[in-house]
């Protein structure tokens, strides 16, 4: 069951943050101007290619091209295929979701903004993947409890931290093409992970789930933090969405 769970859980969790970060995009097209809003994610979606050129690196992928930047929003990194097959795909793909985590959370280290890690462990993998979503439900609305009681409103820093949030949840999710082409690999190191488990949490009898699985367990739990900077991008968009309300009415009539 343990092994299960895991597999389930890593499913669960990572999938809820692409499809929250697709749905803040969905959203947040309604509240601005397609151009206003692809420069204002240009950080983001350098990020987000800068994520892909550093996969790229470490798997040994030749870089051909990249663009950081274009004025519809998106950008581009061109590569070949990386020397560590399989995975390497996934780390190529996923980059993204790591990537604009790493800067948010460094963000928030240098703005000492309230929402950021604190420790958060687990004893063994949730074998209950409605309890697994609802611990991380708690531990988002802890963070958003913990950013109200002592971020304030009149603060710089509160404002630059919301700004980044928007940036890079917009620019977090892997594309469509991003996720067909890891999407071999991703099979193939679910059956990796399985082949360890065997050999290491049954083989060695290790205790409980095991230090594979509870390392796994231990890593979804922190999913919390970028499904956080998800919310604090939708408390942003509603605020914007309302403030803008008056002058789409006019722009209709």
């Amino acid at each position: 069951m343990p092994t299960l769970a895991a597999f389930l859980n890593l499913v669960l969790g990572v999938s809820l943050l692409i499809l929250a970060t697709y749905g803040l995009r969905w959203l947040w097209i309604r509240a601005l101007p397609p151009r206003i809003l692809a420069y204002m994610i240009a950080p983001g979606v350098a990020v987000h290619e800068l994520s892909h050129a550093a996969a790229c690196v470490l798997t040994g992928a030749k870089v051909h091209s990249m663009v950081l930047f274009r004025s519809d929003g998106s950008g581009e990194v061109k590569h070949g295929p990386p020397k560590i097959k399989y995975i390497g795909d996934v780390m190529i793909s996923l980059a993204p979701l790591v990537g604009c985590t790493f800067c948010l959370v460094l963000l928030g280290l240098i703005l000492r903004a309230p929402v950021n890690f604190y420790a958060v462990k687990t004893d063994s993998v949730q074998t209950n993947q409605l309890m697994f979503a609802a611990s991380l439900a708690q531990l988002v609305w802890d963070d958003m409890v913990l950013f109200f009681k002592l971020s304030s409103l009149g603060d710089w820093r509160t404002w630059v931290f919301l700004y980044f949030a928007l940036a890079f949840t917009m620019s977090m999710a892997p594309s469509k093409q991003d996720l067909k082409n890891g999407s071999v690999g991703i099979l193939v190191v679910c059956g990796i992970v399985l082949v360890l488990h065997l050999i290491v949490d049954r083989l060695l009898r290790a205790s409980g789930d095991g230090p594979i699985f509870g390392f796994i367990g231990n890593a979804l739990v922190k999913l919390h933090y970028p499904l956080a900077i998800c919310a604090l991008s939708l408390i942003l968009f509603c605020f914007v969405y309302l403030i803008g309300m008056p002058f789409r009415r006019r722009r209709r009539r």
